[in-house]
């Protein structure tokens, strides 16, 4: 019998984190499990649906080197529903694992650990660092436009690449897409055109989120690296061609307006209340020093707000899916945001002066 001894509230947020690789619905019974190694003084846990791989480290008292695999959501949530401030142990006998915490026991079966796969990448290519709060602003701007149609799967992530001496994050999914540009970091020269897979980004920005460190960057053999202290995430990239997504982006055009940027996202908010899932397009007519926001739809008629505006332009009316704008509005963490539109069947840029380094794109509906 071997004890591994935590401290429960450190366990419980590496739980947390880690059972987000996990899928919730696996045809290969380990892929449920996390991997526990116990070392002196430290245990590593690790979890992968063999394209996503994460691994945490935990301090713990441990008596003996030992590894097993254990039932990852049922463990975070046993080890979730004890008290904060406590110690949990558990004791692996071979054959099997009991969490305990005061008074309360759990026995879990285990796997052995030889069945769990380990991704590792063999050969780097670029190593770069990023720092934490760049990296969320970066995936907080494009993640929103990453499209979900598995016949393209090559948009099924965040496209990362070296252009012109920056480090540029994009998304597109045919309807919008979200470009954000950075200063490009040391070591990141030699770095092959990336596609880093949702899961992937989503696990990256929750790791950076909650650590204010730098995040180390490995990318190469058809793979991706990312550590943060005592978080690292290995990741297959999606193998595929990304499109040449810049020349869809349009040169800024004549008319341009400035809205408040929470003003038009409640407006916008408030209208989609109305909509069905036959009607989804928001009606902007433009004009001088207001903005006038409408969506019509057969059982309710017309449904009408005012957003006052700076415009400069010739009247335009224009019309776009309701929930691409909304998503593309709170992508903007600024005061104010600029359309700049060319006409009713033009694409619009969505730009703003305090977020120069972010740029969107929707591509309009017919009202």
């Amino acid at each position: 019998m071997t004890t591994i001894a935590f401290e429960t509230d450190k366990l419980n947020r590496a739980l947390r984190e880690v059972r987000a690789a996990v899928q919730r619905r696996n045809t290969i019974p380990i892929l449920a499990n996390v991997l526990v190694e116990a070392e002196a003084g430290m245990v590593r846990l690790t979890a992968s649906d063999l394209d996503v791989m994460v691994t945490l480290t935990v301090p713990a008292v441990v008596e003996r080197p030992i590894s097993f695999t254990l039932d990852a959501h049922r463990l975070a949530d046993v080890v979730g529903s004890f008290g904060g401030g406590s110690q949990t142990a558990i004791k692996f006998d071979g054959s099997a694992a009991t969490v305990s915490n005061g008074r309360a026991r759990f026995r879990f079966a285990t796997l052995p650990k030889d069945q769990f796969p380990i991704l590792k990448q063999e050969v780097v290519q670029a190593r770069f660092t990023l720092e934490s709060k760049a990296l969320v602003c970066a995936l907080d701007v494009v993640r929103h436009a990453v499209s979900t149609e598995e016949v393209r799967y090559y948009l099924n992530g965040v496209f990362l690449h070296a252009f012109e001496g920056s480090l540029r994050f994009a998304s597109c999914d045919g309807h919008r897409l979200a470009r954000y540009v950075d200063d490009l970091p040391e070591g990141a020269q030699s770095m092959p055109d990336t596609i880093l897979r949702t899961r992937c980004i989503d696990l990256a920005r929750a790791a950076a989120e909650a650590r204010e460190t730098s995040i180390d960057v490995a990318v190469g053999d058809g793979k991706v690296t990312m550590a943060a202290g005592d978080f690292v995430i290995v990741a297959k990239v999606v193998d595929g061609t990304y499109p040449d997504y810049a020349r869809t982006i349009p040169a800024p055009a004549p008319a341009v307006a400035s809205v408040d940027r929470d003003a038009l996202r409640v407006a916008v908010g408030r209208l989609a209340l109305v909509a069905t899932d036959k009607v989804r397009a928001v009606r902007f007519d433009l004009k001088r020093d207001l903005l006038r926001v409408s969506i019509t739809t057969p059982e309710h008629g017309e449904a009408v707000d005012e957003v006052p505006c700076e415009y400069e332009g010739d009247p335009l009316t224009i019309g776009f899916n309701s929930k691409y704008l909304r998503d593309a509005l709170a992508a903007l963490d600024v005061d104010h945001v600029e359309f700049s539109l060319g006409d009713a069947a033009a694409p619009a840029l969505i730009t703003s002066p305090k977020a120069k380094a972010a740029s969107l794109v929707l591509m309009p509906l017919r009202v």
